[in-house]
């Protein structure tokens, strides 16, 4: 039976990262507009790909592409396949800034709708050994987030400069230093507004601009990442509650046991006494 805070605690942090499935031959399905950013790796078979119900691809067996937020996709297997998909958030990518800030000056010559690249052998690999992981029922969100990350070191080891270019275009050029800043900077304020003003905009600019960048709210956004960090400075344990509360800036321990009950579905002190159950 699956423990009630272990499931609260999943749902919140979106636990399917990482997917694996196969399709039969013939099998066809429409994925909407605002599904997010997914690099979808083709294991094994071949597929079609029908972008905005117009343009089309084939990708064949050990080949990747990105879907973007703003498409909608069709998907087609073309014969019996096997797909893996990694759900990528810019926050994933802006963590490994100094990659992407020699990618950025390459974009500009890059503005293919669609780009596709031979998934390699390294690569290839570390897939493979992610599908045992997933067969073997691993449940860690905090396992396929650095599975994820450690995804993103390969690509820029296994890949030029120039690819990456292309196959990153759609999520690293438009308004990459709009992002970075919101990432660099959201913690240090305690409201949108402030946000807003430190980025040297109205709060209704901001708004629509950050709205177009993050697909999101801002308010709804930071909460989200403000919750997520909490939370994995609570499992990690090196700090106390209140020392966390602090770092946070909440006004008073009660009102930062509010913000824990109402994202996660139970105070921080429940959060600790599980984590340190599941590791003894």
């Amino acid at each position: 039976m699956v423990n009630q805070k272990e499931e609260k605690v999943s749902d919140f942090k979106e636990k399917e990262l990482w997917k694996s499935y196969s399709l039969a031959k013939g099998f066809s399905q429409k994925i909407a507009k605002g599904g997010g950013i997914s690099i979808v790796f083709l294991i094994k078979g071949s597929v079609e790909i029908s972008i905005n119900d117009g343009e089309i691809h084939i990708i064949n067996s050990r080949e990747m592409f990105i879907t973007q937020d703003d498409y909608s996709y069709t998907i087609k297997a073309l014969r019996q396949s096997q797909i893996m998909t990694c759900l990528f958030h810019i926050e994933t990518l802006l963590s490994e800034q100094a990659f992407i800030n020699e990618l950025v000056p390459l974009c500009n010559k890059n503005k293919e709708t669609f780009i596709k690249l031979p998934v390699k052998e390294m690569i290839f690999s570390f897939l493979s050994l992610l599908q045992r992981f997933m067969k073997d029922n691993i449940n860690s969100y905090y396992f396929f987030d650095l599975k994820r990350q450690e995804l993103l070191i390969l690509l820029f080891v296994y890949y030029s400069k120039a690819e990456l270019a292309q196959f990153l275009y759609f999520i690293i050029s438009e308004n990459i230093r709009f992002k970075e800043f919101i990432i660099n900077n959201y913690l240090n304020v305690r409201n949108v507004q402030e946000l807003a003003a430190l980025a040297n905009y109205s709060t209704s600019g901001f708004i629509k601009r950050f709205q177009k960048c993050f697909k999101d709210s801002p308010y709804g956004w930071m909460q989200k990442q403000r919750a997520r960090q909490i939370l994995n400075d609570i499992k990690q344990g090196a700090k106390s509650l209140q020392e966390i509360a602090v770092e946070y800036k909440f006004s008073s321990y009660q009102h930062f046991s509010k913000f824990c009950k109402k994202q996660f579905g139970f105070p921080p002190t429940e959060i600790n006494s599980y984590k340190k159950m599941r590791v003894e």
